[in-house]
Parts: structure tokens; C-alpha cells; sequence
């Protein structure tokens, strides 16, 4: 890893340790086009809370003048790492010459920052970065404000998951050819940090910044974390080993999360109305586009549909006919999704042009007790949606809580790794594996891999402890010795000093002292952190596969097509 050349502010390190190595400075580079965000992603990167006040929306419209310097900031996560906010580029600017100024040798990671449109010159500052060989990923921000704007410009034919879908195709196809291969590109929203593509962003940084493989699937979807945060309070006071009972409990009880129901076709409105007033807190009702005028396919109305995230379909089908209605809510049915046909020709009849010229609320009093009945059917498989909704999303919700687990982790490993050898080379060395072996153990327990808690895991969900234990690969949760420690993380000997040893008249023939090489130290704990995760990943999606399978007989729902 390659040393720093941007002065630091202040010292990481204890203050009764020695000066921390440069080697495990790391130096984070954030760049791209003025007014693309730089200076508010790193600001959310390092944590600090937005004041949206005048002065901030001022100049978070306005694009920026790029005349401030480089500015360096903490990122709390990893201790050892500093963001630097680059000024911008004009779109006009020379690729090279800013790249020039960057100096992207002395850093270790770049972050690209792109804003609403892409110029010639971020293509060709790509296009650089990855000729040179850098480390780096795109993050196009303000995905928040261009889905408004669609919004706005598409209205009632808005479809939020096909205009984000547009957005990812855009990209993609401004970096197209060979040249940009295994690309990197993230949709975030700096000010909705927890939206969009923002958390597979950092953790994608993260494992690139420390050369830690990632698995294939690393996303949560948004329904998962929004369940996954009834969780996290338990399983932070406690330990990860906690979210099987948890989940039975909530499987029996779950969560108070609202259902979402949503509502299409082309006279839905009177459904809308009837029922979001009066509004019940138990589910959310969400307007979907109609089948448009000439109206889609079927195939392309359904995938359209499957973009936005539902927990329950009503198709109002008065626009459709028969053979094109029973196929789309054949097709919901197959791919899993709850459907419910409401309305039809049949419900208007003849009277269905005289009353297009009503408001929806006295439309609604047309149809009679059928809403109320609709209403209530919907009120009482809440509780069944939910369960279904957390049995769908168990995998994304493990992976977001042993995530927030292993960032927790992290943000310990630089100190602890400073104190162990600081230790070591001050004569302590049997302390000092002490305390790594006993830093190891914390993590263990901490991802619910010891012994009892993998034996308590076994007993909650029925799954032998042999399975679970097979489910665990990383070497540092088998309980290393300290012998296999110190030939891990002991600062291996120059050739000049074991020649020496060899030597007793003219070398002196001392042994030379065994200590702690602080890159190595570094390297053993993050390493230790990640495979350990990915341990805690396996063994809860295991002990939890033969739980879910067995509640999801009693969790599914089977609607009616009414």
C-alpha cells in the first residue's frame, strides 16, 4: 500500500503509543464536476448532519465556484482513513491536467462523483482513472431531486421503478465499451443517505479501501431495511446470536410495519379515495400509472408493475378487457405477488359515462358496502403480510444487521491494532498476543460464533450445532492459539539479521527480539472482522431456513380476486 502524501490533521493514534505507521494511513479522494455533490457526500460520509437551513440550500442549488482548497475529513467507520474533498472540474476542463493536480498516486481510493448529466470530460476522467489502474468507483448523486423532476414532468404515467431503471440504462450506457469493464456505479441521494444505492456504495468503498472480497449479493432492498430496524436495537445491546428468538417472536407478532396497496387502472381514483379516507395507519395506499392510452401489453404492464414495491395488487379493471384481465392477474399470482381484481364493467354498466363527471367520494357511494368490505379484508391480512413480507425479506434483513455489526467492529480495529504492538515492542509480547487473542474472542461472540451462543442458536431453531459449525470457514473463529497468532502478525526477520544470528563473533550472536508487525496486526483483525461476517451471515440464514419453512405454510396469504 502506498504512503500518503497529503498531510493529516492531528495524530489517530494513543497518546502513550509510539507514531502510528504511515503504511495503514489511508487517503480517500473525493473528485469529479463542480456542483456534483463532492462536498456534501463527504460530509455525509464523515457523519456530520446537514443544518437545512438558508445558507445550506443556497448553496446546495447553486453550483459552487470550485475556488476552496482541499479539505480533509474523518470517516468514523475506519479511524485510519481520511476523506479529501477535491474542488471540481468545469465540464470544458482537461481530463488529464485536473487528474494532474489530483496527483492520484498519493491516494488509495478515489470516489467520482457525477451530477444529474454526464459530460465528455467525466467519460474521459474514467476512462484515465482506469487505464492508470487506481482503485476507484462513479456515484451519480441526486437521484432524489431527478426522480422528482420525472415525477413531476410524467405525472399520473410515473412509474418510480422504471424511471430508476432508466437512470442505472443512462449511466451504463455513457460508459459502454471495453475500456470500462467491471465498472462500479452507484445511485445515491446525499441528503436520503439511507435510500437508493448509498449503502452497498460504503460498503463497496469500504472492501475495496481494504482489499476484503465482497459476495456476489450485496444489496438489501428497501422493504428489508425497513424490517431489518426492528432488529437492530436488540441485536445491539445483545449479540447477532439474538435474531432467531427475535424472529420467532415477530413471525407470532410481527412488527407495526404498514402494508403497502397499491392501485391501478384507468378508473382508480374512486378506490383511492375510498380507501385513504379516512386514513388508516395500518397500510399505505399508493397510486399506480394505468395501462395508458393505447395501452400497453400485457408483458410490459406487468414488468412494469413488478418495478414498483407492493405488498398487495388492486387491478380496477373497467378499462380492460376480459382476456387481458384474467392474463395480468394470472401472471401476479405466478410470480407471487397478492392481487386482488376490484371494479370491472360489470360494477358501472351503462351509467359509467354519466358519472365520469363526479367527484371520486360520491362515485364511491355508488359502489356501496363492496369498499367497506374491501377495506376491511384489507385491515385484517395486514398482520399475514407483514409475517410473509419478513419471511421474503429474511435474507436481505440478516444482511443489513451483520453489516451494521461489522461496521461497528471496524471502527475499533485501528486502535486496537496500535495498542497490541505498541505493546510488543515495548517488551510485553505475551501481553500483547494476550490482548489479540482476547480481541478475536470479543468478535466471536459479538457474531454470535462462540461455542455457547452457536449452541444456543442450535437449540432456539432446531438445527443441529454440527451444520452450523460447518457453516463457519474464516480461521480466526476456530480460537487460534498464540503461537499461530505471533507466526501471523510477528514482524518477519530481514535476511541481513538472520545472516547476523549465524555469526556469534562478529554479529554478537543475539537473538533478535520477536515483535508485532503492525501492517500484519492490521491486516490479521480486518481480515478476522470480514470472513467472520460472512460466517455470521451462513450460519443465521441456516439456522433460520428450516424456521421459515416451516412458518411459511401458516404465513402465506391467499387472496381472493375480487
Amino acid at each position: 500500500m502506498e504512503d500518503s502524501q497529503i498531510p493529516r490533521e492531528g495524530s489517530l493514534g494513543p497518546p502513550e503509543s509510539s507514531a502510528p505507521p504511515e503504511s495503514l494511513n489511508i487517503s480517500v479522494a473525493i473528485i469529479g464536476p463542480r456542483g456534483s455533490g463532492k462536498s456534501t457526500l463527504t460530509r455525509t460520509l464523515s457523519q456530520q448532519k446537514e443544518q437545512f437551513g438558508p445558507d445550506f440550500l443556497n448553496s446546495y442549488f447553486k453550483v459552487e465556484d470550485g475556488s476552496h482548497g482541499v479539505t480533509c475529513h474523518p470517516y468514523p467507520p475506519l479511524p485510519n482513513v481520511t476523506l479529501l474533498d477535491f474542488p471540481g472540474y468545469r465540464p470544458g476542463d482537461s481530463a488529464s491536467l485536473y487528474l494532474e493536480g489530483i496527483k492520484p498516486t498519493t491516494v488509495q481510493y478515489l470516489v467520482v462523483t457525477l451530477g444529474e448529466s454526464v459530460s465528455s470530460t467525466d467519460v474521459q476522467l474514467v476512462g484515465t482513472l482506469k487505464k492508470m489502474g487506481r482503485p476507484h468507483c462513479i456515484v451519480q448523486t441526486h437521484t432524489d431531486l431527478t426522480l422528482h423532476t420525472k415525477k413531476r414532468q410524467q405525472g399520473k404515467s410515473y412509474w418510480r421503478g422504471q424511471v430508476l431503471q432508466g437512470l442505472r440504462q443512462s449511466l451504463e450506457d455513457h460508459f459502454k465499451g471495453s475500456e470500462f469493464q467491471g465498472l462500479k456505479m452507484f445511485l445515491v441521494s446525499c441528503l436520503e443517505p439511507q435510500m437508493f444505492d448509498f449503502p452497498s456504495m460504503v460498503d463497496y468503498m469500504e472492501g475495496d479501501i481494504l482489499q476484503c472480497s465482497r459476495s456476489a449479493d450485496n444489496s438489501a432492498g428497501s422493504q428489508g431495511q425497513e424490517l431489518a430496524t426492528h432488529f437492530e436495537v436488540t441485536c445491539d445491546e445483545n449479540q447477532l446470536a439474538q435474531f432467531p428468538s427475535l424472529l420467532i417472536s415477530f413471525l407470532d407478532n410481527p412488527p407495526p410495519v404498514p402494508v403497502v396497496v397499491g392501485v391501478t387502472g384507468n378508473e382508480k381514483d374512486v378506490f383511492l379515495h375510498a380507501l385513504s379516507e379516512p386514513p388508516v395507519s395500518c397500510f399505505v395506499v399508493r397510486s399506480l400509472p394505468g395501462p395508458r392510452n393505447p395501452p400497453l401489453t400485457v408483458e410490459q404492464y406487468l414488468e412494469n408493475l413488478q418495478l414498483e414495491d407492493c405488498d398487495v395488487y388492486l387491478i380496477e379493471g373497467s378499462g380492460m378487457d376480459p382476456s387481458s384481465r384474467t392474463t395480468l392477474v394470472e401472471a401476479l399470482v405466478a410470480a407471487g405477488k397478492h392481487c386482488m381484481l376490484i371494479g370491472g364493467d360489470g360494477k358501472r354498466g351503462k351509467g359509467q359515462d354519466a358519472d365520469e363527471g363526479e367527484e371520486p367520494g360520491k362515485r364511491a357511494d355508488h359502489l356501496g358496502s363492496d369498499l367497506l368490505e374491501l377495506r376491511m379484508a384489507l385491515e385484517k391480512g395486514v398482520p399475514l403480510l407483514v409475517r410473509e413480507r419478513l419471511l421474503q425479506s429474511l435474507p436481505s434483513i440478516i444482511l443489513q444487521l451483520v453489516r451494521r455489526e461489522r461496521r461497528k467492529l471496524m471502527t475499533g480495529i485501528y486502535p486496537t491494532c496500535l495498542d497490541v504492538c505498541s505493546m510488543a515492542s515495548n517488551g510485553h509480547l505475551p501481553e500483547a498476543l494476550t490482548s489479540l487473542s482476547s480481541a478475536l474472542s470479543s468478535y466471536r461472540e459479538r457474531f454470535g460464533l462462540g461455542d455457547d451462543t452457536l449452541a444456543s442458536t442450535a437449540q432456539m431453531t432446531n438445527c443441529p450445532v454440527e451444520d452450523l459449525r460447518s457453516e463457519i470457514r474464516c480461521p480466526m473463529a476456530q480460537n487460534p492459539s498464540e503461537e499461530q497468532l505471533l507466526q501471523m502478525a510477528s514482524q518477519p526477520l530481514s535476511l541481513s539479521s538472520i545472516v547476523w544470528s549465524y555469526i556469534p563473533l562478529l554479529g554478537g550472536g543475539e537473538t533478535v527480539p520477536t515483535t508485532l508487525s503492525p501492517e500484519r496486526t492490521y491486516r490479521l483483525l480486518v481480515e478476522s472482522v470480514w470472513g467472520m461476517a460472512e460466517d455470521a451471515e451462513r450460519v443465521l440464514l441456516h439456522a433460520c431456513a428450516k424456521q421459515k419453512v416451516g412458518k411459511e405454510r401458516n404465513a402465506t396469504c391467499h387472496w381472493p380476486c375480487m
